[in-house]
């Protein structure tokens, strides 16, 4: 493919040149860049007009099983009671039946958080409203479900009063495609994922999902590249190490181990040094979910067969757990959220050569509650700006479906630090468009020769410098409007493996 007349922009600067240039792709990478190149016979060609390109984006951490299923869930998130959430359960269901809706068909419904509840959710509460009606509540960090009678039997789970969080939800999560009317929605939500994911410039997802993944990737017609990741339980079936190409368009590959160390902090259990102001967990620290001992096992495992490791660690007592085990066992390893970190966690990270995968739009959705249940260590959230400076490099992600699939928002939020007409939180962790943008490319820096053949075309560039007031902050005004201009880019083409997607 040869694109005629386009501007790269260089994310170290942030700055595109003012004459276009051509680009050749050829083998799946960029073959040519010069001011101006004669096609060869018979090679496509894309006239950019001027437009602006960049490298192709990349969430780097996206539960896509998940995901593929939310066209079909009731939204529960912003639901502040059981209460609220039994009415739009009770709603949805007089819904089908006035639309004549399979009745068998299983309710699944994503978003709500346990922080917000004054009163727990139970069982008997949920089967009053939903009787054989087979009912999932995911909750909005996917760290728990509020499941009825029904779904639990279906499930083959022994009857409970209470939600299944953590590990004994993790090991259901896969299993939804059991019930009834599941399967379908997952088959047309992998389809729309797709198209939505390139239509925003996403060339990539490294796939989080439980189960294995990797065998049906395959057969969803990928049109994006995926890798994906393998949990502790399917490690022996993994099909090779980190890189292992597993289908034959090349576009699915292998990823790392996951590992779940902690939980969150919508659902009280992400596992911290100091207690949380209302308690909850271990100690009033939260869950740990993984112990160090087992940690060790399992990422001693994984570097014997090949794999890279991405670990789970939202508290800081979590991260201080996962980098004591990285650094015995000398495997190349990102923290996945890095949400909250004390100084030495960030050293640490430095010294081992540790990625921060961070969901800066998390942050938007945490501010608050970071503020009431870890009080006067809100600075320890989402330090992206400290990580930087500190070398840690950064892989921007959404964890998807806990916020939207959504590249312009996670730079946004990395910019501004801020959801509503308040200034940013901890301004002093913002970046500037050009560092989200490098943070948001899988490590490509700039198109250049040799490079993937993958890249977005945008009709302006969003990531000009913000500048500094005297303080040698953001000016938050500023700030506030570089974030909206990147959340209003828009996407012209996106090309993934030299292959026009949108």
């Amino acid at each position: 493919m040869l694109i005629r007349q386009i501007r790269p922009v260089d994310t170290a600067t942030g700055h595109a040149p003012a004459r276009p240039v051509d680009l050749r792709l050829h083998d799946g990478v960029i073959a040519e860049i010069a001011p101006s190149l004669s096609p060869t016979a018979g090679e496509e060609q894309l006239d950019g007009g001027g437009a602006i390109a960049i490298p192709g984006l990349w969430d780097q951490h996206v539960h896509t099983g998940q995901l593929s299923q939310a066209h079909a869930r009731l939204n529960t998130s912003g639901a502040e009671s059981v209460g609220v959430i039994l009415e739009l359960v009770r709603a949805e269901l007089d819904a089908r039946r006035d639309d004549r809706t399979d009745p068998r068909r299983a309710l699944i419904g994503f978003g709500h958080r346990l922080v917000d509840f004054a009163v727990q959710p139970t069982v008997p509460a949920l089967d009053e409203v939903t009787g054989a009606v087979p009912t999932v509540l995911i909750g909005g960090d996917a760290h728990h479900a509020w499941m009825n009678s029904a779904a639990l039997a279906a499930l083959g789970v022994p009857p409970r009063d209470g939600i299944l969080a953590e590990e004994d939800w993790f090991a259901l999560a896969p299993r939804l495609p059991e019930l009834p009317g599941v399967e379908d929605s997952v088959a047309t939500g992998a389809a729309m994922m797709q198209r939505q994911a390139l239509d925003l410039g996403v060339v990539g997802l490294v796939d989080m999902e439980w189960g294995r993944p990797w065998e049906s990737w395959p057969a969803q017609s990928p049109r994006m590249r995926i890798r994906t990741a393998v949990y502790p339980a399917e490690l022996a079936h993994a099909p090779g190490p980190t890189g292992t190409v597993l289908d034959p368009t090349g576009l699915v590959t292998m990823g790392p181990l996951k590992v779940i160390v902690d939980g969150a902090l919508g659902s009280h259990s992400a596992y911290t040094r100091e207690a949380y102001s209302d308690g909850h967990g271990y100690a009033g620290r939260g869950v740990l979910s993984y112990g160090a001992d087992e940690l060790l096992d399992a990422l001693t495992r994984a570097s014997a067969q090949g794999l890279t490791a991405a670990v789970h660690a939202i508290g800081d007592a979590a991260a201080q757990i996962a980098l004591g085990a990285i650094a015995q066992v000398d495997i190349p390893a990102r923290l996945e959220h890095a949400q909250m970190l004390a100084d030495d966690d960030v050293a640490a990270m430095a010294a081992l050569g540790v990625t921060a995968s961070v969901q800066p739009a998390h942050l938007l959705d945490d501010r608050d509650a970071t503020e009431s249940l870890w009080p006067d260590r809100g600075t320890q959230a989402f330090r992206l700006r400290d990580l930087l400076s500190a070398g840690v490099p950064l892989a921007l992600g959404s964890d998807a479906p806990v916020a939207p699939l959504d590249p312009w928002l996670a730079m946004a939020a990395a910019v501004h630090r801020s959801a509503d007409d308040r200034p940013g939180w901890h301004p002093g962790q913002q970046l500037q468009p050009r560092e989200a943008l490098a943070a948001s490319t899988d490590g490509v820096r700039r198109l250049e020769a040799g490079g993937p053949a993958d890249l977005v075309l945008l009709e302006e560039s969003p990531f000009g410098d913000v500048p500094l007031g005297a303080d040698g902050l953001m000016v938050d005004a500023a700030a506030r409007e570089a974030a909206l201009r990147l959340r209003e880019t828009r996407v012209l083409t996106t090309i993934v493996a030299a292959r026009a997607s949108s």
